[in-house]
């Protein structure tokens, strides 16, 4: 009886050991991570080993670990790497209903720059969350990311990913513009076109062979035989001068290397008007561009960063000197503060207007100008003596040069428009931003 009893026991020992032995699945490890938070090191690394296995309790388990500030989970799909990215992005997209691109964004960012080319691979796919989603978890990881800018190019062109894809190229060392270069110069083909995209919105265009630069301003040239207005918002600050003096006006305000540009570059180009080179010392030096447009109802507008405090730093009076007269307008975006002045040659500022500016008038009213007594609410003393009605910028625009926002096809236009900077020899293509030609 007791020889039966020992060898039950013996037959059961192995068992025993099995049992003991044998790996948890992953739900079990998710719980016991739950659990007993003090082995989390070790419980990652069981996690990270079950592979692609584990992203479904990985991901069941994800917000509640998130709420809790624990890392966990978001390191075992780390270190589970591509694996657990396609599983996570087939789980996304794998149903009708289209995923949350903000989720999968943060999803997709959980991962390093071991999935590279399964997030390039996503910026093909069909849904457009799926490829917003790729394109910002690969901007997160830097100049890593390099090796999808390949997959990246295409979409500059496309309207709703192009502001992503600027951003991805922004993220990158300057060693990806002598990758783009060789694309323009070896291919492939289908990319040879983004490529010179992607350098303009990197404000590297003046690294472009001369071939290439060559072939820009013969485009320039086309377009300007048949200029047209194009569908753009005007910037909110301008100066003008008379049509038939503005050569005057480079020299006046320290313009430099001009170039011939069509009125959709002068346009588009007021986005990223500025910029930062090198300087003759070795210090940064800030340039910045301004726009001519073409000679409009016999005026010309100049648009840009430097022309802002037009008419307090002296450069109004040194225009007027220079053209006969100038004019300065402002508007800001709300329409809630609007600045204009006019300046002759030999007498300076003669009126301005300035919302908030204590006074707000300068000069005596100029003879086409409303009196306030005109203003329904007037009562004596309730303006300054030489205050009157005409406070609008474009109103006041309109009525002594021309206003923008009334320029249509219908206005006399001739001659072209041109691009200058405010430093010698810093060049256009410094510049960053896509220009409309």
């Amino acid at each position: 009886m007791e020889e039966k009893e020992t060898m039950q026991q013996m037959a059961a020992q192995p068992t025993e050991r099995t049992e003991r032995t044998e790996p948890a699945g992953p739900a079990a490890l998710v719980e016991q991570l739950r659990q007993a938070p003090a082995d989390g090191a070790d419980v990652v690394s069981r996690l990270a080993a079950a592979g692609e296995a584990a992203v479904p309790a990985l991901l069941a388990a994800r917000a509640e670990f998130e709420r809790s500030g624990r890392p966990e989970i978001a390191q075992a799909l780390r270190e589970i790497g591509p694996p657990a990215l396609r599983a996570v992005a087939a789980a996304s997209l794998g149903s009708d209903t289209p995923p949350d691109e903000r989720e999968l964004a943060r999803l997709l960012g959980l991962f390093d720059a071991r999935c590279v080319d399964e997030l390039a691979l996503l910026l093909a796919h069909p849904s457009p969350a799926a490829r917003g989603a790729a394109l910002t978890a690969l901007r997160g990881l830097g100049p890593a990311a390099r090796p999808a800018l390949a997959a990246v190019l295409p979409l500059l062109g496309d309207r709703r990913e192009e502001s992503s894809a600027r951003r991805f190229l922004e993220a990158m060392d300057t060693s990806v513009v002598g990758e783009l270069l060789a694309v323009r110069a070896n291919g492939p083909g289908r990319l040879r076109r983004h490529a010179l995209h992607a350098l303009a919105h990197l404000g590297a265009c003046d690294a472009l062979p001369a071939r290439d630069r060559a072939a820009l301003e013969r485009l320039v040239r086309v377009k300007l035989l048949d200029d047209r207005l194009p569908d753009e918002v005007w910037d909110f600050h301008w100066v003008v001068v008379p049509g038939d003096t503005y050569e005057a006006a480079f020299e006046a305000l320290g313009l430099h290397d001009r170039i011939p540009a069509t009125l959709a570059m002068g346009l588009s180009g007021r986005i990223h008007d500025e910029a930062v080179v090198a300087g003759a010392d070795g210090t940064e030096l800030a340039v910045q561009r301004v726009f001519v447009t073409p000679e409009i109802a016999g005026w010309r507008l100049l648009f840009g960063p430097s022309l802002i405090n037009c008419p307090d730093d002296g450069s109004l009076e040194r225009l007027a000197e220079a053209c006969g007269q100038a004019h300065y307008y402002f508007r800001d975006g709300y329409e809630d503060s609007q600045h204009w002045a006019v300046a002759e040659r030999g007498r300076g500022v003669v009126r301005s207007f300035q919302t908030y500016r204590e006074p707000a008038w300068t000069g005596e009213p100029l003879p086409w100008e409303e009196p306030q007594t005109e203003d329904p609410l007037w009562e004596p003393g309730m303006y300054e003596p030489n205050a009157s009605l005409e406070c609008d910028a474009h109103a006041v625009a309109g009525q002594l040069t021309v206003d923008p926002e009334e320029i249509d096809e219908d206005t006399p236009m001739t001659g072209h428009g041109w691009f200058a900077v405010t430093a010698p020899g810093a060049g256009h293509g410094v510049f960053p931003g896509a220009l409309s030609i």
